[in-house]
């Protein structure tokens, strides 16, 4: 699993994630779904990463690790996940912003106090899902402890659009880069309009 998120382009990987399962072992049962929505963030030289200009701190040194790391962190309030990308040392991350769930959905909707696609259409509304409260398996690796992605992709999406990552403000030339990745039409993805939804094919082939 470590190779797979160290032996290609941040970028490239944060397309390919797109169709693979994640899930979480958890106190309350198995959590499951499928990445439909992903952002890179390119290490010391991207404005809007945690390690710019090779910002190394306790809180997240798991970006410094192996590739595969789990990197959770606290924005206002809310806990997100990164996953470490290329080998040990250089600070790449890609952020997983929206699940399409699988397995575990009536515990996600207690857990979220909602239903339907509201559930985990958002990096933080996924992580609250599946019942994510705290920083502790920060630093962990998948798929040798709670967390496990899929070595294959379980769907394949019929279109991958590249739009500007969310809530990178005033950084430009990275506000505006395309480095948030979709599946097209997933209901799931965040802040996607009723319009653009897909609900026959949920964007897949």
């Amino acid at each position: 699993m470590q190779k797979y998120f160290e032996t290609a382009e941040t970028m490239d990987l944060a397309q390919d994630m797109l169709g693979h399962t994640f899930s979480y072992k958890s106190d309350q049962g198995l959590f499951a779904g499928l990445i439909v929505e992903t952002e890179a963030y390119l290490g010391p030289i991207d404005m809007a990463s945690h390690s710019y200009n090779g910002r190394h701190t306790p809180a997240n040194d798991p970006l410094y690790q192996s590739g595969g790391t789990i990197y959770i962190y606290s924005i206002h309030s809310w806990l997100d996940m990164d996953i470490s990308i290329q080998k040990t040392g250089t600070p790449n991350g890609i952020l997983i912003r929206a699940l399409q769930p699988l397995e575990g959905i009536e515990q996600m909707e207690i857990n979220r106090n909602r239903t339907g696609f509201e559930i985990t259409n958002g990096p933080a509304k996924w992580m609250a899902a599946f019942g994510i409260k705290d920083k502790s398996l920060s630093g962990t690796k998948l798929n040798e402890n709670n967390f496990n992605f899929s070595t294959k992709k379980v769907q394949t999406p019929k279109n991958i659009l590249a739009t500007p990552r969310i809530g990178v403000k005033n950084k430009e030339p990275w506000t505006s880069k395309n480095m948030r990745f979709i599946v097209e039409g997933n209901p799931y993805v965040s802040k996607l309009p009723k319009r653009d939804m897909n609900l026959e094919t949920y964007g897949w082939l």
